[in-house]
């Protein structure tokens, strides 16, 4: 039997890790414009120095082409996103070295850091792992996924970004950004060799490197990326719920062409939907249904709403949308035309008391769809987008 290869081996220091997280506590709690922090001169020189060295390039081993989120884009492995998160594909260190961000004393420091208790880690590293984008590739502001193997027992909680590009200059690009509800970057952090970022990730932590890499031809923006859960996460004003998809935000002139092109074939297809009923599965609802939204089968029904069901917006509103139009500061007219109902789930007309307990479909200007969940429900939740839920929905 030929002799087993041998690697350098890393464990994180415990006291250096309490240190660290006591001096880092606070900038994480009190950062803009969710809670973040900046980890410099993360590791060892000569633990970054050899993730840097192993670091597979695009032909090395079995990527997955992740581009650059909902946009037009070229599938080309020179430029597109690539990610891997089958461990047998790590480099022999860098796997060595990923099982210690799973590992109890880096939770421990996590736990600190952050004040946020039970951590789980994903050892499958499901959709992180390592992620590695060409010159002219990007990656759309987006809010995250849940991604753990368990799926809807987890709640994605934190993200944590270990960059190892040598020598990245101002002028390579691929800065990450983070965005505020106003959609306005409100930091931008190059990702430079032995920096790491840990953020929490929320319904509202948009993140992402939207411009296109100006970096020399051959050079890489090469990441590792682990990803944190919790069982029980409460709703609060940074987190709405589970969400079932990827959210992602146009930033550039071809994300809005992609989503007026996308949002036109869908208007056309809904208005052919208008006045008809369909029954869902009800895993098909990416949120927990109230049981009288089910009907005898266990399906759930979903009524398109048309033109006479609209007659008298303020009763509409009156009736469907309750406490989201007080919250919004807007009047009935205002918010309906920020966001229109296109349907009702849980009903199968758009008459009646079975419709007043129903729960409106909303579609914005993007072609999101939002549903209101019950009249006390001060915040449309995002459910997804008008041309992928129509795509799923019986004929």
């Amino acid at each position: 039997m030929a002799p087993l290869p041998s690697i350098p081996a890393f464990y994180f220091d415990r006291a250096d890790l309490a240190r660290r997280a006591e001096a880092l506590g606070d900038s994480f709690q009190n950062a803009a414009p969710f809670r973040h922090v900046v980890l410099e001169d993360f590791l060892p020189p000569e633990v970054i120095e050899h993730l840097i060295r192993e670091y597979p390039g695009p032909a090395d081993i079995a990527w997955k082409m992740h581009g650059p989120g909902r946009t037009a884009w070229k599938r080309e492995a020179d430029s597109a996103k690539l990610g891997c998160d089958d461990e047998t594909q790590f480099p022999p260190f860098t796997r060595h070295f990923m099982a210690q961000l799973n590992s109890g004393v880096f939770l421990a420091f996590l736990e600190r850091l952050t004040g946020i208790a039970n951590l789980i880690p994903d050892p499958t590293y499901g959709h992180c792992g390592l992620h590695s984008t060409g010159r002219g590739g990007r990656l759309m502001m987006h809010t995250d996924t849940n991604r753990h193997p368990h799926g809807n027992d987890m709640h994605q909680v934190l993200n944590l970004i270990v960059y190892v590009n040598p020598d990245w200059k101002e002028e390579y690009g691929g800065h990450l950004e983070l965005w505020n509800e106003a959609r306005q970057p409100v930091r931008r952090i190059l990702p430079v060799a032995n920096r790491a970022v840990l953020f929490h990730t929320g319904t509202r932590s948009l993140h992402g490197h939207p411009h296109p890499l100006t970096a020399p031809p051959g050079r890489r923006r090469n990441s590792l990326a682990v990803y944190y859960y919790l069982r029980e996460r409460p709703a609060s004003e940074e987190y709405e719920g589970m969400q079932k998809s990827v959210h992602w935000y146009p930033a550039t002139e071809e994300d809005r062409a992609f989503v007026r092109e996308r949002l036109e074939l869908a208007t056309r297809e809904l208005a052919g939907l208008a006045g008809r009923s369909v029954a869902l599965a009800a895993e098909l609802v990416p949120f927990p249904l109230p049981k009288e939204a089910l009907d005898p089968s266990g399906r759930v029904p979903l009524y398109f709403l048309g033109p006479d069901d609209l007659g008298d917006p303020a009763a509409f509103a009156r009736a469907h949308l309750g406490a989201a139009v007080a919250h919004q500061g807007l009047s009935a007219a205002e918010f309906l035309a920020a966001y229109r109902p296109f349907a009702l789930l849980g009903t199968t007309s758009g008459q009646g008391s079975a419709a007043a307990r129903a729960i409106p479909c909303l579609l914005d200007r993007d072609g999101d769809v939002y549903v209101v969940r019950g009249p006390e429900a001060k915040e449309p939740f995002w459910v997804g987008y008008l041309d992928e839920i129509l795509a799923s929905v019986p004929r």
